[in-house]
């Protein structure tokens, strides 16, 4: 058995799989504000288990060793996670950046085991991404390839200005008013759903720039608000109406991810399965 971990901004999920991809137990619990209560909180875990895969936000070194991370997670930046956690379980340990962990778990166990090209967009605390090229998950030249929640809407140098501000949490609920669990269930307040659509608008039209640049056969979103078909919906009748600004533009398949907040575990586990890296 091996035990998956998702290191979000909010919460730490867990899950303890089979080699399979099959999750036989997941839970979660508040995201710790220390390294080290981090680390605790794993090994506190009950179960049994051979190996530890770990997805987490930030830019992963070449060795997959630890990640640089901005923002909430800042005190886990180029923490030793790998080695402390290989110190103390006497286990093998791998680290994969979340957005790439999504694309994985949909490239090994889901939507896009038939796919070539491809773009997975996590809609979390932040925002994540996965690209798929020929069938394999691109990482970069310098392992920053979908690193996108730090890219800016203009020249103001501040977090606000963020794609992670702006597709993340924080701007879903400045959207709407409500948070993502809440959102679902007032779609009929016309300022919920102006407030939805407007979300979505925007995402839309970001989405429309990136399929210029590596033009995919498919995008899949992913995250907690994923599940819900309404969400879905609106993304595509958005990217149909920004369709006519770009007359180039070969609209690419539309669909949520297969295992939304499994995602990351899943794609944890692949990664840890389909790797050397020790």
């Amino acid at each position: 058995m091996i035990l998956t971990i998702d290191i979000g901004g909010t919460n730490i999920k867990y899950g303890i799989c089979d080699e399979l991809g099959n999750i036989q137990q997941k839970g979660e619990y508040p995201t710790l504000d220390t390294a080290d209560k981090i680390v605790q909180s794993i090994c506190d875990l009950p179960f049994e288990y051979t190996g530890i895969a770990i997805s987490m936000p930030g830019i992963v070194n070449e060795d997959h060793s630890k990640a640089f991370i901005t923002g909430k997670l800042a005190f886990l930046s180029n923490y030793p996670l790998k080695k402390r956690l290989e110190e103390i379980k006497g286990c093998k340990v791998t680290i994969e950046n979340d957005g790439r962990c999504a694309t994985w778990a949909e490239l090994g166990y889901g939507n896009l085991i038939n796919s070539k090209n491809a773009l997975v967009v996590v809609l979390g605390t932040y925002i994540g991404m996965g690209i798929v090229i020929d069938h394999k998950v691109y990482e970069g030249s310098h392992l920053l390839a979908g690193e996108y929640s730090d890219a800016h809407m203009d020249t103001e140098k501040t977090f606000k200005n963020t794609m992670a501000a702006y597709f993340g949490k924080d701007g879903l609920e400045r959207a709407t008013g409500l948070t993502g669990k809440e959102l679902f269930d007032h779609l009929d307040d016309e300022k919920v759903y102006e407030g939805l659509n407007q979300y979505c608008q925007n995402l839309a039209w970001m989405l429309s720039n990136i399929q210029l640049l590596l033009d995919v056969d498919t995008i899949l979103i992913g995250g907690g608000i994923s599940a819900q078909p309404r969400l879905i919906e609106c993304i595509k009748e958005n990217m149909d109406n920004v369709k006519p600004w770009f007359c180039t533009l070969k609209m690419p398949e539309i669909q949520s991810c297969k295992f939304n907040n499994d995602a990351n575990l899943l794609g944890a586990l692949y990664y840890y399965n389909n790797t050397e890296n020790h």
